[in-house]
């Protein structure tokens, strides 16, 4: 076999598909035909003398020669796709939408800084609740549904690229007249209180669980929602408690009545990360997004 005769094109497509699983999810990401994309996947077999997918149920598989393949080429197709990218300029003169999935806490910091933003010209930056799976968020970002995801886990996947963004901290909420908790709170209060709690629902675990390095015991569960706004209503016409972020119920407070307490246990962290596809690393337009929502923090 001629290593010149491979068009690059062909490598584009399978590696396409290896990552979908699917002709037809691989066709509809790259505005192809079906028939296209089969014909292409059989020309590069007949041209390397290998079988890459077999039948799978109703999908494909990749074979031990895909994996090998897609292992080798991805690198290179990266760096092949970056160093054309970074030829380009990009300017806010031109008209762009960028999706980006986020957390309900983020999206609620960042929506005003994006909407009072004067600089953007004709560049818009459009907001989405972050997918209910570490898997689904992959592949959505894989298909290229998002430039850029904002979330506080640390993925490892060797196709995505994080960095980290911003840092936040739980803290406890409760009404401004509540009759008990006056400006500060202890652990003895903490449990004596009803709270009104906050499933994450990716981690299957309640926000001040996940946050705390102590064990949290039982406490008196009033209501459990899964919305941040929701909670800090019903603490606000409560004498419940709430686990929060910091940045949040500073956010609200005034507004709604709300003390903001330090939390009675060892909070961990809350941090950000940004993460985009390989493949995007290196875009000047998703540079730009980046640094711009990198921005928006820097004087906090």
């Amino acid at each position: 076999m001629n290593d010149a005769s491979i068009d690059l094109n062909l490598f584009k497509v399978f590696l396409n598909v290896y990552q979908h699983r699917s002709i037809t999810v691989a066709a509809d990401v790259m505005g192809l035909t079906q028939p296209g994309v089969s014909g292409v996947l059989k020309r590069l077999q007949q041209q390397l003398g290998v079988q890459l997918f077999i039948r799978s149920g109703r999908g494909i598989a990749p074979t031990h020669q895909a994996h090998e393949l897609a292992r080798q080429i991805e690198p290179a197709l990266n760096q092949i796709h970056n160093a054309i990218e970074g030829i380009e300029r990009f300017s806010t003169d031109n008209s762009r939408r960028f999706v980006v999935y986020t957390s309900e806490p983020m999206m609620l910091m960042l929506l005003p800084k994006i909407e009072a933003d004067q600089t953007l010209g004709n560049v818009e930056i459009e907001l989405h609740p972050t997918l209910s799976s570490e898997e689904k968020l992959i592949h959505s970002l894989n298909q290229q549904k998002a430039d850029l995801a904002i979330d506080f886990a640390n993925y490892s996947a060797p196709s995505f690229f994080s960095e980290f963004f911003c840092t936040d901290e739980i803290c406890i909420i409760a009404r401004k007249d509540h009759p008990r908790v006056k400006g500060s709170l202890t652990l003895e209060q903490f449990y004596d209180e009803k709270h009104v709690t906050l499933k994450l629902r990716r981690e299957d675990a309640y926000l001040a669980d996940y946050f705390t390095e102590e064990s949290i015991g039982e406490r008196k569960v009033a209501a459990e929602c899964d919305s941040l706004v929701s909670q800090m209503t019903m603490i606000a016409n409560t004498n419940c408690l709430a686990a929060m972020v910091r940045s949040i119920a500073n956010q609200f407070a005034d507004r709604l009545d709300l003390q903001v307490l330090d939390a009675p246990f060892t909070s961990i962290p809350v941090k950000y990360r940004l993460l985009t596809h390989n493949r995007m690393r290196h875009s000047p337009a998703n540079l730009w997004l980046r640094e711009k929502l990198k921005s928006y923090f820097v004087s906090e």
